[in-house]
């Protein structure tokens, strides 16, 4: 049996301008059309950690009282662009132990962008 939540985030130009000065990741890449086309992409991408940071936002719910990330893995499968809605879905898996995993991939329409997972512990 699994439990499951869903949400959407928008990788707006502010959210990436924001995440750039507080990471220190200044990357042209992430900040402006032109650098993003010489590597080959039609407009700057988020930046990985910050989507990371948001889908965990996003299945946050799921983590009880007295439980921290132990693990947290994701794997980028597609680039997501400055101003691409993805909608994420996180499911948390039946434990065999005490030690949940939550399973968390992400579409920006019908393609698959990001998949992760997390594992919880016990403090």
């Amino acid at each position: 049996m699994c439990v499951g939540i869903s949400g959407s985030i928008t990788l707006t130009k502010e959210k990436i301008k924001q995440y750039a000065l507080l990471s220190g990741d200044f990357n042209q890449i992430h900040l402006n059309q032109e650098a993003a086309e010489r590597f080959g992409f039609k407009a700057p991408i988020a930046h990985g950690m910050l989507t990371m940071g948001l889908a965990l936002e996003i299945v946050s719910s799921f983590i009880e009282k007295g439980m921290r990330i132990s693990t947290y893995e994701m794997q980028f499968l597609k680039p997501i662009f400055q101003n691409d809605t993805i909608h994420l879905v996180g499911e948390k898996m039946q434990p065999e132990n005490d030690s949940p995993t939550f399973v968390i991939e992400g579409r920006n329409g019908n393609q698959v962008v990001v998949k992760g997972e997390f594992v919880l512990t016990r403090e």
